[in-house]
């Protein structure tokens, strides 16, 4: 069975997060750094911005607020992604970083999105995700975090990691990076080879 992260994999709150703070602080593109490291979105910015951003940060991350997450693309391929996964019988739920107290926020995205309706786990105030995807039965996450990639290899779950800039230094056993959702299909058939079959009878994305 699988388990999906949601920030980074299904929902594209991460870069849209980015894009929202640029117009309300009017900074260009070509001001920004890249966007290569994970634990650390304030030294890519302007220094006169830090101060501001890191309140913006807290307010839509901690408190759901200014409609980022609300308003948040899906990732291309995501969706068809789960519900390939959901057919095949594999679609555990998802399990998510964001505090509890935005679940009906999270839950709405979700439904609006169209993605299977399964349970969702809230990982709040630092606890680890792993039991939560063991408490779903399942044993592989998709994710896009280096820091959850490598916890939650360090405790046995197998990660089909989404590429992006900011994880590419991750390189341990029991993660495989996925240069997309075509490639996390791909290697769940690998993982999951009894049920090779059902996944390959799914649209090809």
């Amino acid at each position: 069975m699988v388990a999906f992260d949601v920030d980074g994999v299904l929902a594209d709150s991460v870069h849209g997060f980015t894009r929202w703070a640029q117009r309300r602080l009017g900074v260009a593109d070509a001001e920004l750094g890249p966007f290569d490291d994970y634990t650390d979105f304030l030294t890519r910015w302007p220094a006169h911005h830090h101060e501001a951003l890191g309140r913006l940060f807290c307010e839509v991350y901690v408190d759901g607020a200014h409609g980022v997450y609300d308003q948040s693309a899906v990732i291309e391929g995501a969706l068809d992604g789960v519900w390939s996964l959901h057919e095949a019988g594999l679609a555990s739920g998802f399990v998510t970083r964001r505090p509890s107290t935005l679940h009906r926020l999270t839950r709405d995205w979700l439904t609006r999105a169209g993605f299977p309706t399964l349970p969702l786990r809230h990982a709040d105030g630092g606890l680890p995700k792993a039991p939560r995807v063991r408490d779903l039965g399942a044993l592989v996450m998709v994710e896009d975090s280096p820091v959850e990639a490598e916890d939650l290899a360090a405790a046995g779950v197998r990660v089909l990691l989404r590429h992006e800039p900011y994880n590419a230094r991750v390189e341990r056993a029991g993660v495989v990076r996925c240069a997309g959702w075509a490639a996390v299909l791909e290697q769940a058939r690998v993982w999951l080879p009894n049920h090779h079959d059902a996944l390959q009878d799914v649209a090809t994305l």
